[in-house]
């Protein structure tokens, strides 16, 4: 069943056309990986699924009801949002963890705010979801450390246990390893892996063929702000059909 359907996404910035009718679906439990040279649009389309941006034209659905229309002006007010943006998390690739707060209070700082209005709030739990969230992350000592004590794979791993904090449908990550030497790559790709065969619903905008090719269910290969073929992953990446992809795919793995 399908979780995400996206219809003729597009977005601009001034004369420059970003994305030109991005058209995608998603199953609740899926991993998709979308892959492509830096500049095609594939960051853009994140920004969009997160209110980050708005399309300026398309349609979103999430679990078979309206999530965003271009054309209705009520998605773009601040009430709007704020009741939607929980849905779609987002790990950002530099972290943007809170450089004054802990792990764990850096974890707990969104549930707290979006929660203190609700009857029957409940610090306590809040707390205890952070710390279960962290010791997920393999970060149970590092929970009262600030974001300047931990190395980058840490601070990448409390931004996935912040965006998980809020319990959303989809998972988003945009390039989790670009900031990442080799070594700490490893260890987000391992978490990311442990989300992946819990049939967490992602997509992950990432440069990392192999791990892309082995943990995806689809593959979407996006040039010039287009999807230009989308697949399984021994479609796409192993065996593609279109010139471009071919291309890419073959300068990706010369380089």
């Amino acid at each position: 069943m399908s979780i995400l359907e996206v219809s003729g996404l597009k977005k601009s910035f001034g004369s420059t056309m970003v994305l030109c009718d991005i058209s995608f679906d998603l199953d609740e439990g899926e991993t998709l990986s979308v892959i492509g040279s830096s500049g095609s649009g594939k960051t853009t389309m994140l920004r969009c699924l997160n209110f980050l941006e708005f399309a300026d034209g398309g349609r979103i659905l999430l679990r078979g009801q309206p999530f965003y229309d271009s054309d209705d002006p009520l998605d773009r007010t601040p009430g709007v949002i704020s009741r939607k943006i929980t849905h779609i998390g987002l790990v950002f690739q530099s972290f943007n963890l809170f450089p004054q707060y802990t792990a764990l209070e850096n974890v707990c700082l969104a549930p707290r705010i979006n929660r203190a209005k609700e009857t029957g709030y409940d610090e306590g739990k809040i707390i205890s979801e952070g710390k279960a969230l962290l010791e997920q992350m393999g970060l149970e000592d590092r929970m009262n450390h600030y974001p300047h004590q931990l190395s980058g794979g840490q601070k990448q791993r409390v931004a996935i246990a912040r965006a998980m904090a809020m319990h959303p449908d989809i998972l988003c990550f945009d390039e989790p390893t670009s900031a990442l030497d080799p070594e700490l790559t490893g260890e987000v790709l391992k978490v990311i892996r442990s989300l992946a065969s819990r049939k967490t619903t992602m997509i992950i905008v990432t440069h990392e063929m192999a791990f892309a090719r082995d943990v995806s269910d689809k593959v979407i290969f996006m040039d010039g702000g287009r999807i230009v073929e989308q697949g399984r992953p021994e479609d796409v990446i192993e065996n593609p059909k279109n010139e471009r992809t071919i291309q890419f795919l073959a300068n990706y793995s010369n380089g």
